[in-house]
Order: structure tokens, then C-alpha cells, then sequence
């Protein structure tokens, strides 16, 4: 394992811990603007800068459109996102599935995130844990490029490429084997490597 990555990442959430931990606490947060805002931004950050999906979700919520856009209005909202024709269409069909998806709310962790990747088109291993991450739920990293480079750094893996399930599956159990070791809640080293790795100054979610 490369100390020296360890040993910077650690300085680097002890700096960020407190903007950190406000973010997950504001998580918890579960009326159904907040859910289905989270959702949105969950599909439309593949490819796309987070700040981009961010602030045009913040201009549906401010205009009130998040639940009365027709696909032709959400478009001109999503401007700032990559594919935004394809994700304006996924939202609106994300939108029709919303009553189910709050009633898999009680229902365990693998139980709802097998749901998201079944039911929600646009949501697989990765974006099915960034949403559950972002509404409150623990333990679940977000295994995107800046924590696939963490891990290869580290030397905790050398998985490059393409992930199938599996591959990622197990980049998911070397990271929270890492956290473990590092005694820091996984969502919350899973955000510090975002933040150092992407070098942005604030984090989006």
C-alpha cells in the first residue's frame, strides 16, 4: 500500500471532514422534492460535470418544474448536461415509477438498489449507490474513475478499463476493506477522494 497517498488523503478529510459530514447530514432530508431532485441529479451526472446537473436541477426545483416538465420543457432545463435529450426522457419516466420507489424506501439496502438498476433506466451499480448516498443511506461507495485511480494509486487494485458487475463488485469491497482499515465511514472517504482526486473546491453531491 502507498503511504504517501494514504497519508495525503488523510490530511485532506481531516480538512474537509466538518463541509463533509454537513453534506450527509443534510441527506437525510427525505420529502419527495429532495428524493426525486436527488433521482434527476443521479441520472443526469454520467458524463457530465456534477456542477452542471446540480444547478439545472436547482433551476427545475426553483421554477417548479420538477414534476410538471414534459420531456420537450425539461430539455431546454438540462442544457448544461451531456445527453440531456436521452436524460430528460429517462426523468420523465423515472417520474411515473416514483410512487413505487417510495415505497422501497423500507426496504433493506441490496433490496432497493437491485430495484433502482431494474426499474430506473440509467441507474446502475454506480449511480443506483450515488443516489441511495445522497438520501441517506450508509456504507455504499461510489466507484467512479476518481476512486478507481484512488485504489490503483494506493496500490489496492489494478483494475483498469471497463468494469463488468463483477469487476465492479469487487472494487466496492477493496474500497470499504480500505475504509475499514483507515477508520473512516466509507461515504465519507468516498467523498474526500472526489474532492481531491477532481480538484474542485465544492462538492455537489
Amino acid at each position: 500500500m502507498n503511504q504517501f497517498v494514504i497519508n495525503d488523503i488523510l490530511k485532506f478529510h481531516d480538512k474537509k471532514k466538518v463541509e463533509i459530514r454537513n453534506f450527509i447530514s443534510a441527506c437525510n432530508v427525505k420529502d419527495d422534492e429532495c428524493l426525486f431532485g436527488e433521482l434527476c441529479f443521479c441520472i443526469c451526472t454520467p458524463q457530465s460535470r456534477a456542477k452542471n446537473c446540480r444547478e439545472d436541477i436547482n433551476r427545475l426545483k426553483a421554477d417548479k418544474k420538477l414534476f410538471s416538465a414534459d420531456k420537450k420543457e425539461m430539455m431546454r432545463y438540462l442544457k448544461g448536461v451531456r445527453f440531456f435529450p436521452t436524460k430528460a426522457g429517462r426523468i420523465i419516466e423515472a417520474r411515473e415509477k416514483f410512487p413505487e420507489l417510495k415505497k422501497m424506501l423500507n426496504a433493506n439496502s441490496k433490496e432497493l438498489r437491485e430495484w433502482l438498476m431494474e426499474n430506473i433506466k440509467g441507474l446502475g451499480q454506480k449511480e443506483s449507490a450515488h443516489f441511495m448516498r445522497n438520501i441517506g443511506f450508509k456504507g455504499l461507495p461510489i466507484i467512479d474513475v476518481h476512486i478507481q485511480n484512488f485504489l490503483r494509486n494506493t496500490g489496492c487494485s489494478s483494475v483498469e478499463g471497463n468494469l463488468t458487475k463483477k469487476r465492479y463488485a469487487e472494487l466496492e469491497d477493496k474500497f470499504l476493506e480500505l475504509a475499514n482499515k483507515l477508520k473512516i465511514p466509507p461515504e465519507e472517504l468516498d467523498i474526500a477522494i472526489w474532492l481531491y482526486q477532481s480538484g474542485e473546491k465544492e462538492f455537489y453531491g
